[in-house]
């Protein structure tokens, strides 16, 4: 391109001195005007962005709740039951307490308020949830593209255009947008890129007000995810790289970061239950590394980073799930983790050397690793292995880099730059594209429905238990659905074969050896049924699902006296379950404890008075006249004949 032409840009931008370099320790070309003949203009391009997302992302409309999008919507009973009132009760509690009322974890009250307002106006409707998730991920495009063009201010509009078409296309972002519940990914990037756009503006014309929205919201972010913590240094990073700030402007900007940080802190410390001192809050089977050495987990935590550098890199295969024990644990000396640091280290050493000159490529690796820090499981271990949405802030480094690093590759100067006048440059840059578009839309398919999606866990992820022992529950949901006995007896076998694999990878899962022995129970096998319902007993003796099993399976077998007793430990735990309750009462009977079988019957039937066919009413009629109380039987005689006219004592 030569160098002394000076086209005409229809969006003209007044000219700044140059900041920021485009690699190799050379500053950016003068600021020209790009040839913009074609009437391209920022909207246009802002437009094209959030069409070609919605287009890529459309099927997502038709699908249905995936994963742990139930935790948030049709199993979050608080939210279910109280909508918009609900919000004071989940603003004061940890992310999950609507749905299992624990009160322990993660403080990120935006999350569940967003689905509590939605549920208020439509209900809980797959679809509407998505088309939510699609229209804040087009914000979050409009939002970005006008941070990268405030940071990127020296050079062509079309530089955040392509970095975010790289972006918004990249396959390991496909979680963020299909799984309803990860729309707090986007939330907390909207409102952090928001709050980077009013730094700005406080470093460009000194205003006050600016570094209150700045603050306002940081915070809005924090209380959607606590992903944008290394932003306190990211945003001071980033003033420095992008604007000629002296230093003690850029620190004046950096501080409403740290004031949103400690109230958020604070507000986690408020109201969250401590966990007791000695145990973890993070099970092993969720993070491997939670029983790991030092360097144990330092070198596996090395590994996995350049794993994620892998999936940037080349975004195939991808997986739900991480957990334990699809990445086992290496040691610091382990060749994995060599290898990991012989990557990292030089990009790392790379950035420092260069902050200096405000190299963009510095900037990028600063970015990433930065914005990587506080999920990598380095400084302290985290509630998940490894996650591709993790990738979701992250990635932005990763993309600038590929757009600064092409254009230098193809010459193409960064400050003129359009589609027209670096074709190569372009044709490189949409053929990536198209080709993570292809495997966006392809792995979006996975996310229509569970069974999909455990699936091609299973197929990617063979050695984690959870991907194993979802697909399992899957095949259990369809043999408690099936009335047919043959194909019955085929989903049975998958069921028993999944659950079998993800017991093989970690056999001490309560809740595997529980549903496993409802399997088992549903197949009338007894001896199995018996070994892995006890064994999940004694796993967690809180399990009151598999205590009532349990006591069905020697009721069955009309053992009284152990069914009586997982009965009662059952009802000891859950004292709502009309199942143990009513099974309880038939064992009294059993044992001539008349008083406490007609105590049982009438919970049952305070409980669920339609249980068994309204069979309580006639039994307790029937005890009520063995002992000899014959106007309290015909009352319960009365009452059973309403269900079953024929019945008569």
């Amino acid at each position: 391109m030569a160098k002394n032409k000076q086209p005409i840009r229809t969006n003209p931008i007044p000219v700044k001195p140059p900041v920021g370099n485009t690699g190799a320790g050379k500053p950016p070309a003068p600021k020209k005007k790009p040839d913009n003949a074609a009437g391209i203009t920022e909207r246009t391009l802002i437009i094209i962005l959030i069409a070609i997302a919605s287009i890529i992302n459309i099927r997502t409309l038709t699908y249905g709740y995936t994963y742990d999008d139930a935790a948030f919507t049709t199993e979050a009973s608080l939210i279910g039951l109280r909508g918009i009132a609900a919000i004071p009760a989940l603003f004061t509690h940890a992310k999950n307490y609507n749905f299992d009322k624990s009160n322990t974890g993660s403080y990120r009250p935006l999350l569940p308020i967003t689905f509590a307002i939605e549920h208020e106006f439509f209900g809980f409707k797959p679809a509407v949830s998505h088309f939510i998730n699609l229209v804040l991920f087009g914000i979050l495009m409009m939002v970005l593209f006008k941070l990268l063009r405030r940071m990127l201010n020296n050079y062509s509009m079309y530089v955040p255009f392509f970095i975010l078409l790289l972006y918004e296309l990249h396959p390991v972002h496909t979680e963020v947008v299909a799984n309803v519940k990860s729309r707090d990914e986007v939330i907390t990037l909207m409102f952090t890129a928001l709050s980077m756009l009013q730094s700005f503006k406080y470093i460009d014309n000194d205003k006050i007000k600016h570094l209150i929205f700045s603050c306002i919201y940081f915070f809005i972010a924090l209380l959607a995810k606590e992903s944008p913590v290394p932003f306190v240094v990211i945003v001071p990073l980033t003033l420095y790289f992008f604007t000629n700030a002296s230093f003690k402007k850029i620190i004046t900007a950096a501080i409403p970061y740290l004031v949103s940080a400690a109230v958020f802190v604070f507000l986690g410390w408020a109201f969250l239950d401590k966990v007791p001192k000695g145990s973890n809050s993070v099970a092993i089977t969720e993070n491997a590394l939670i029983g790991a050495s030092l360097f144990e987990r330092l070198g596996t935590a090395f590994f996995i980073q350049l794993k994620y550098i892998g999936l940037l890199l080349f975004p195939h295969p991808l997986t739900f799930d991480y957990s334990y024990n699809q990445i086992p644990l290496i040691g610091i000396t382990n060749y994995k983790s060599l290898i990991a640091l012989i990557v990292i280290l030089p990009m790392l050493v790379y950035a420092f050397i260069n902050l200096k000159r405000k190299d963009i490529y510095a900037y990028c690796i600063l970015f990433y690793f930065i914005g990587m820090s506080i999920t990598s499981n380095i400084f302290f271990v985290i509630g998940t292995t490894m996650g591709e949405r993790l990738l979701f802030i992250p990635s932005i480094g990763f993309c600038t880099a590929v757009v600064f690093l092409l254009a230098k590759f193809f010459k193409s100067d960064m400050a003129t730059l359009t589609y027209q006048n670096a074709p190569k440059f372009s044709y490189v840059i949409i053929g990536i594209a198209c080709l993570y578009s292809v495997k966006t839309m392809a792995r979006n398919e996975d996310w229509q429905n569970n069974f999909e999606l455990f699936r091609s866990g299973v197929e990617v992820s063979p050695n984690s238990w959870r991907a194993q022992y979802c697909l399992g529950a899957e095949y259990k949901i369809k043999v408690l659905a099936e009335t047919n006995p043959a194909i019955k007896d085929t989903l049975m076998r998958g069921a028993i074969r999944y659950y079998n694999q993800s017991l093989a990878i970690y056999p001490n899962k309560a809740d595997t050896h529980a549903d496993l022995g409802a399997i088992y129970l549903t197949a009338k096998n007894d001896d199995s049924a018996i070994y892995h319902l006890t064994r999940a007993v004694e796993l967690n003796p809180r399990l009151s699902s598999a205590a009532a099993n349990l006591g069905t399976v020697y009721l069955t077998e009309q053992k009284y006296v152990p069914a009586a007793k997982y009965y009662r430990q059952t009802v000891d735990v859950d004292p709502n379950n009309v199942i143990a309750v009513f099974n309880l009462a038939v064992c009294d009977y059993q044992f001539q404890k008349y008083d406490s079988a007609i105590y049982n019957f009438k919970r049952s039937i305070d409980i669920n008075p339609a249980y068994n066919d309204h069979k309580a009413f006639e039994y307790t009629a029937i005890v009520y006249k063995m002992v000899g109380k014959m106007d309290s039987a015909a009352k319960y005689m009365s009452m059973a004949k309403q269900f079953n006219p024929a019945f008569t004592l």
